[in-house]
């Protein structure tokens, strides 16, 4: 992902073909924020004519119910990150880019407790054997943002409408059960090829889509 890891850098460089004499930094905006990574807020300073670093915060708890390979779980999809993005806003035209890299906490948590006998990888099992199954799925410590905004802008306060893919890294799993089983080698081994299949079902949110509505009061 160098090409992720270096987006900011670039909107930079492509901020300083417009010749500017000299610039100083002054405040932007303060703005909230709402869309598929949470809630939050976000503050921003405009460092050249055309850029503008924003710090970010946003977090939230979704719950969900989801069914993998045969097993009802109730799911929470925990999201929180911070960080920055960096925005390349030329003049006049309402339309933006943006990129950005966030210290990263999503994470899916997954619980079930089975009622009736259930296959565990390749093995039907009780539910006293089974107990409850908890599964935590967790991602890379580091995110990258890269996206496109637009924006329309009423005196002081501008709404926007960003999106772009959100990076989050491999899908890490821990699956484990409370049940009379619990450390039993064979039922370990089942344990290990249901959480494979998890891996399956949840991978496609490493490139999570971040779609985000902005509010922001410009100083």
């Amino acid at each position: 992902m160098k090409t992720i890891t270096t987006a900011i850098s670039a909107l930079a460089l492509m901020s300083a073909l417009s010749p500017v004499a000299a610039f100083a930094i002054e405040p932007a905006w303060v703005g909230v924020r709402a869309g598929t990574n949470g809630v939050g807020g976000e503050v921003g300073v405009r460092i050249l004519p055309t850029v503008v670093l924003r710090g970010v915060v946003q977090s939230y708890d979704y719950g969900y119910d989801q069914s993998i390979d045969g097993i009802a779980y109730d799911g929470t999809l925990k999201l929180g990150s911070y960080g920055l993005q960096a925005d390349f806003r030329p003049p006049i035209v309402p339309f933006y880019l943006t990129a950005g890299i966030f210290t990263n906490d999503n994470q899916f948590d997954l619980v079930a407790t089975p009622a009736t006998n259930v296959m565990i990888g390749n093995t039907t099992y009780t539910p006293a054997q089974v107990g409850t199954l908890n599964t935590k799925a967790t991602f890379d410590d580091v995110a990258y943002f890269v996206g496109a905004g637009v924006k329309l802008e009423l005196g002081p306060i501008e709404t926007a409408l960003e999106a772009g893919v959100y990076y989050q890294g491999d899908l890490k799993v821990v699956y484990t059960s409370t049940g009379l089983l619990a450390s039993n080698p064979s039922f370990q081994t089942d344990l290990a090829l249901e959480s494979a299949k998890i891996v399956d079902e949840l991978d496609a949110a490493r490139y999570w889509p971040m779609v985000t509505l902005h509010g922001r009061y410009k100083f």
